[in-house]
């Protein structure tokens, strides 16, 4: 019965060896690393509409939103998302928008960088995108105020301006998120 025992055991390291080795020489896949303020691409999004803006778009879904007037702005813990209209008439140039819209936000928006302004298109009409960078409020535990990238559009519809702008930590990897909301703009 020793023997049964013993033989039986041997045949089981045996054929279980090839596996122990395996199991120490594969290697591990670290999991997945997200920058600080990226939206995951796993995100859902709705479709918000306002009535007073003539505008609705997609936005993530579970951000808070505040509204002020034609002024929405949707909020994470770290990135954020707004929309407002303003009585400027006339198509947005670049020139026009670096010498209206980013000066007026240069004046409350701390150590604004612009840094490209471009004419582009999306699908609700033509717009100009202003990338820049920005600090952002001071954290009241940390007491330190984060460096952030901004894209800002600029488009005119029914004799006003609409300004979209998103905002992150700077290295956040939100292009395809931002595009997302941007290509979603629709006129009502």
């Amino acid at each position: 019965m020793t023997k049964i025992l013993h033989t039986t055991a041997l045949l089981l390291t045996a054929s279980l060896a090839p596996l122990a080795a395996h199991a120490q020489t594969s290697t591990q896949v670290a999991p997945e690393t997200h920058p600080a303020g990226d939206i995951p691409d796993n995100q859902a999004f709705v479709r918000y509409a306002s009535s007073a803006g003539g505008y609705s778009l997609e936005v993530p879904e579970g951000w808070a939103r505040t509204v002020s007037g034609t002024h929405v702005t949707f909020t994470s813990k770290l990135g954020a998302v707004e929309v407002w209209t303003t009585g400027t008439t006339g198509t947005p140039t670049p020139a026009s928008v670096r010498a209206g819209e980013l000066v007026t936000l240069a004046k409350t928006t701390p150590k604004l960088k612009v840094t490209v302004v471009k004419a582009v298109t999306l699908p609700s009409g033509p717009a100009v995108r202003a990338s820049f960078t920005s600090t952002g409020p001071v954290n009241a535990v940390t007491g330190r105020a984060p460096a952030l990238e901004n894209e800002l559009y600029v488009l005119s519809h029914a004799g006003k301006r609409v300004l979209l702008r998103f905002s992150a930590p700077l290295g956040s990897d939100n292009v395809d998120a931002w595009k997302q909301m941007s290509d979603s703009l629709r006129w009502r």
